[in-house]
């Protein structure tokens, strides 16, 4: 049994014993003043994906930073994300998702390159919402395409000619006494360029999070997330990202939330798996904010 099916297990084993301990309180879809988007731009937390969806008609505008600084290879890079959210119907959400990155390689003398990134359209399905008193969690389909709006020579991008992620998100919300208890995961295959063999990529995105409102009206939250990546095999680059390789990173947050207005700051965790040259761990930094329509 290799690492990557290691770290999986362990993430699914932590998800289904949280579900099945919690069998007996009370379990409903909640009223947590508001749902916001992740980075991917869908429902969730920073990284992970929820099974709820925006309701009909509503539309979620939010922009967002990643950074990360590098010790070995020594590299700085920020991405600025932007994304428009629509509930286009009960159950279903779009996302458009854009973003621009900007990187500088051994700084402060290196080289620094910045460019638009992919382009993301994302469709969740929440094919069976959560029911009142029931054991069993909300269930929603992901799926997501993929084009290059970005220069291949900058290699910022992660698809040259396109891409594509199709997964599957479950999640529970708890109740007991005055407390509340969100539990999430969601598993992802993605591929990407399967008729150049030069970007040939098939691989999977596991991410896993729980959320805990701390004030009275549930208004302020914490949250924390595992994510795995595993079965990267793209290494043409000469300049890679944590984002073209395998890692395993934990992120811990908090976020503020109104009835439009969400802003939620966290900071992730890297580790990241051997490639030729060697990447040492890394964090990152980031920082979201989105308002409803």
């Amino acid at each position: 049994m290799n690492a990557f099916m290691k770290k999986s297990l362990l993430a699914s084993g932590i998800v289904a014993l949280a579900f099945f301990f919690s069998a007996p309180l009370s379990a409903e879809e909640l009223e947590m003043v508001n749902r916001p988007v992740n980075a991917a731009g869908l429902t969730g937390l920073l990284f992970t994906s929820t099974p709820y969806v925006l309701p009909p008609k509503t539309v979620e505008i939010g922009a967002g930073v990643l950074s990360e600084n590098s010790a070995e290879p020594h590299y700085s890079l920020a991405q600025y994300r932007t994304h428009i959210t629509i509930g286009i119907s009960p159950g279903m959400e779009l996302a458009v998702k854009g973003s621009y990155s900007r990187r500088e390689i051994s700084p402060p003398m290196g080289i620094t390159e910045h460019e638009m990134g992919d382009t993301e359209v994302s469709w969740k399905w929440n094919f069976r919402p959560q029911k009142e008193s029931s054991a069993f969690p909300a269930l929603a389909m992901i799926i997501t395409g993929i084009a290059p709006t970005s220069d291949e020579d900058k290699e910022l991008n992660n698809v040259v000619h396109w891409g594509s992620r199709l997964g599957i998100s479950a999640g529970r919300e708890i109740v007991w006494d005055e407390h509340v208890l969100g539990i999430y995961a969601e598993t992802q295959v993605a591929v990407q360029d399967l008729s150049d063999p030069r970007y040939r990529d098939r691989y999977s995105v596991t991410n896993a999070g729980m959320l805990f409102p701390i004030s009275k009206y549930r208004n302020l939250q914490l949250l924390v997330e595992y994510t795995v990546v595993s079965g990267r095999d793209v290494h043409t680059k000469s300049n890679l990202t944590p984002d073209d390789m395998d890692y395993t990173a934990v992120t811990y947050g908090i976020r503020l939330v109104s009835e439009k207005f969400n802003l939620t700051m966290g900071t992730q965790l890297l580790h990241k798996e051997e490639v030729e040259v060697a990447y040492k761990d890394s964090s990152r930094v980031i920082g979201m904010m989105s308002i409803k329509f």
